[in-house]
Order: C-alpha cells, then structure tokens, then sequence
C-alpha cells in the first residue's frame, strides 16, 4: 500500500469516496488535509495523507508518523467537512 505525497498530485481530477457520488475537487481535498493536519494533529505525531490506489477510490489516511501504521480512513468528502468544521471554530 503507497501513500502518496501531496506534492506530487495533480490538481486536475475530481474525487469522490467509494460510491463517487460527493465529487471533491482534489485542489480542495489537499488543502483540507492541510488545515486538517496543522497545529494539534502534528504536534502528536499524527497526519492525513491522500492515497490513490489504482482503480481504487481515493482515500484519506491518519498515519503515525513514526511508525508508519495507519490508525483511520476518511472518505475525501468528510476530510473536506472537518476543514470546514474547523475553520468555523477559528
């Protein structure tokens, strides 16, 4: 299993979780794992990370830094509402 930099994605593509009906746009999932993974998320040793399988629906994973072991997976639609969520609060 590969997990992507969010660097290297392109910002052309729409994606959605696994029934594709919530298409996000991927410039607006990147940016919401962004604001997701500032501050308290890091300090813990904890980030989001896009990845793409081949013909598999884009997932977002909580990944310990250290180890590498994946702890969550969000579907992009609910990365992008926690964003919001937390943009409300400051």
């Amino acid at each position: 299993m590969g997990i992507g930099s969010l660097n290297g994605i392109s910002m052309s593509a729409a994606v959605g979780g696994f029934g594709q009906d919530n298409l996000v746009p991927i410039e607006e999932l990147v940016a919401a794992i962004r604001a997701v993974n500032r501050g308290e998320l890091e300090a813990r040793g904890r980030v989001w990370k896009l990845r793409r399988g081949a013909g598999k629906p884009v997932i977002v994973e909580l990944v310990e830094q250290d180890s590498g072991d994946v702890i969550d997976l969000l579907l992009p639609e609910e990365v992008v509402r926690m964003a919001a969520g937390l943009e409300k609060e400051r």
